[in-house]
């Protein structure tokens, strides 16, 4: 890697702490940090009457990624989680990173926040986990909204092709941080170029860790993988997903929407993988309605 290429990942690093922090406080979250059995998750927390939004990140991702969506959702109390193996919770192997023990930390963390009901969200493998999660322990959840999510089956996508050649996309090389960015996301948000390129490195900086989560995902037992019986959650649920998204292409999230009894799909045009970072206003305004008429 070239010395400009790692001053502008440093720089990246810099603008990215004080950009996340002026988020965070914008929307009134503190730093935690929960303890579920041996491992510790990071999170960010804000109290409040009413029953908690809890919003589960992506694979690869941390729970920064719902940082510039959080302060257009003032007013309600709100959990966000670092997944384990991600962000600064606990590393965990292949063994750790099925949908059933990745629903069992989120569960565990909700124990420690003392969280007793919540209004799930998830985006792509945090949208598969909310599913586990409802499936699983359905008097847990008060509702679901499920943004790019990740589902038992998938549509063909340039993602599942790649997949299919033995290229995974969502782990790039280091050297590949603008085809990353092209992939995940249809409509860049607005941070500086550094910010990106810094995001993109540390995932490849992750590569190792990364491969063994998504082992562990994809080739979990039937018994700890995402549930196939969608229509036996009953659950008031809002899929959200972009017209563009590479990643999990979006005739996916037609069919949970058709299984899933009690569902709305709202699909987004313009809009890829991460829809909390490309239109966080409106996907802010979609979770917003979507809570006022599940909240007694």
């Amino acid at each position: 890697m070239s010395l400009a290429r790692r001053l502008e990942i440093q720089l990246g690093a810099a603008q990215m702490r004080t950009l996340e922090r002026a988020l965070a406080a914008a929307a009134g979250l503190a730093r935690r940090t929960l303890a579920v059995d041996d491992l510790r998750l990071t999170a960010l927390a804000r109290p409040g009457a009413g029953t908690p939004v809890v919003l589960i990140h992506g694979f690869g991702g941390d729970k920064e990624t719902w940082l510039l969506m959080a302060p257009w959702l003032r007013g309600r109390p709100m959990l966000i989680i670092d997944l384990p193996g991600h962000g600064g919770s606990t590393v965990i192997d292949r063994r750790r990173a099925t949908p059933a023990a990745m629903g069992a930390a989120v569960i565990g963390a909700l124990d420690r926040a003392g969280v007793a009901r919540a209004h799930l969200v998830g985006n792509s493998m945090g949208g598969g986990i909310a599913l586990w999660i409802a499936r699983h322990h359905a008097a847990r959840v008060a509702s679901l909204t499920l943004v790019a999510s990740a589902a038992p089956e998938l549509a063909e996508s340039e993602l599942t092709r790649a997949l299919a050649r033995g290229e995974n996309l969502l782990i790039p090389g280091a050297e590949d941080s603008e085809r990353f960015m092209r992939m995940v996301v249809e409509k860049p948000p607005r941070v500086p170029r550094a910010v990106q390129r810094y995001v993109a490195a540390r995932r490849a900086a992750a590569r190792h860790t990364l491969e063994e989560m998504f082992r562990g995902w994809v080739e979990a037992a039937p018994a700890d993988a995402l549930p196939r019986d969608l229509d036996a959650i009953d659950h008031p649920t809002l899929i959200i997903h972009g017209r563009c998204d590479r990643i999990i292409a979006v005739d996916t999230a037609r069919k949970v929407a058709a299984a899933v009894p009690r569902s709305t799909l709202r699909v987004l045009d313009g809009i890829g993988h991460v829809p909390q970072l490309e239109a966080p206003r409106r996907v802010a305004q979609l979770l917003g309605d979507h809570l006022a008429r599940v909240t007694p």
